[in-house]
């Protein structure tokens, strides 16, 4: 990549960026990383590790208790550090989730460190084609005090994927980074020309960080996609109809319910009193559409082997859109789509 930077960085840049996820069902750890070589001379590397276990609890709420692990080294020396803990419950009402955090630590930069509290709140939902999450976090670094609200919006239309964010701050500012805007906003595209072949274009502006005593500044990003194993179909996504398919006047599904059934086995059923035919489809099916059997009174049932853990799934009827099964938690997958979380305790 090439790299222009506060007008005193003018060079180009080969880079690595690993990125691990694993996933235990409960529990979920990420790992990422990037090595920078600067052409002109001098590196920069930086790494960050976070995990969250998941917790169902009363009437529908899931605790989630996690930490954050970063920092980077460069070769001039300077080096940032931050640590976090967090506690964060979710609440699920049908395709919404409204969810609330606190979070404490200690982030270093320069000579000195200092102590960090945040708190967390907000609100995801759909709105019409979007998904969209709004976020205020208060913070308060030693001194400094701050709250920053941000409004992120993705949209995914056959071949095109979107993402917007426009967030605003409030409080102290830090004028020794330079800070003097409290707004920013950013804007990427995601054309698909090929299943596996992307063209991404982004661009926009970022906040100072006074974590981790970064400033903010603008940015502008062209690149190409390879990926490898994308489940990415131009044609169709999860909430659209598959071809064939014919609308239908009105939502058909009802209610959803899970219970246990012998050792290892949950029962599903949705209650769809005019359907014609029942789907499910999820990680645990490798998303394979999986047709469920009727029963009396409009309800439909399937036996899955499900070991305790958290899973994303969605259900179709009469081969129509892809819908979140009422009552569970909503969320945006990694391909665009809205799926929901079921947490088989």
């Amino acid at each position: 990549m090439a790299l222009r930077y506060a007008d005193t960085v003018n060079t180009g840049i080969a880079a690595v960026s690993p990125h691990a996820l694993f996933d235990w069902g409960t529990a979920i750890a990420e790992a990422s990383g990037t090595f920078s070589q600067f052409l002109s001379g001098g590196s920069s590397t930086q790494g960050a590790l976070s995990a969250s276990l998941f917790s169902g609890l009363h009437r529908g709420l899931i605790g989630e208790v996690g930490g954050f692990a970063g920092g980077s080294t460069h070769s001039g020396g300077t080096r940032t550090g931050e640590v976090l803990g967090n506690l964060r419950f979710h609440y699920p009402l049908g395709s919404n989730e409204i969810f609330a955090g606190v979070g404490a630590g200690r982030t270093s930069f320069g000579n000195g460190s200092q102590r960090i509290l945040l708190g967390e709140v907000g609100l995801s939902t759909q709105l019409r084609d979007f998904d969209a999450t709004l976020t205020v976090s208060p913070v308060s670094l030693d001194s400094i005090k701050y709250a920053d609200s941000q409004l992120s919006l993705s949209w995914t239309r056959q071949n095109f994927d979107f993402e917007a964010l426009f967030g605003f701050r409030v409080g102290d500012q830090l004028t020794d980074l330079g800070a003097t805007a409290r707004a920013w906003g950013s804007l990427s595209a995601v054309a698909w020309v090929k299943p596996h072949i992307a063209a991404v274009l982004s661009g926009g502006t970022y906040p100072i960080d006074p974590t981790q005593g970064f400033p903010g500044g603008r940015f502008l990003s062209a690149s190409i996609r390879l990926a490898r194993g994308n489940d990415h179909n131009p044609g169709i996504k999860r909430g659209e109809a598959a071809p064939g398919a014919l609308p239908d006047e009105a939502p058909i599904v009802q209610g959803f319910s899970w219970e246990k059934s012998g050792r290892g086995d949950v029962i599903l059923r949705a209650s769809a009193p005019r359907a014609r035919t029942v789907e499910v489809t999820g990680d645990f099916t490798k998303w394979i559409p999986v047709q469920l059997s009727g029963e009396n009174g409009g309800w439909w049932s399937i036996r899955l082997p499900l070991a305790p853990g958290k899973y994303q799934m969605n259900l179709r009827v009469n081969g129509g859109s892809w819908i979140v099964p009422p009552g569970l938690l909503s969320m945006a997958d990694e391909f665009g789509g809205t799926v929901g979380l079921l947490v088989v305790e």
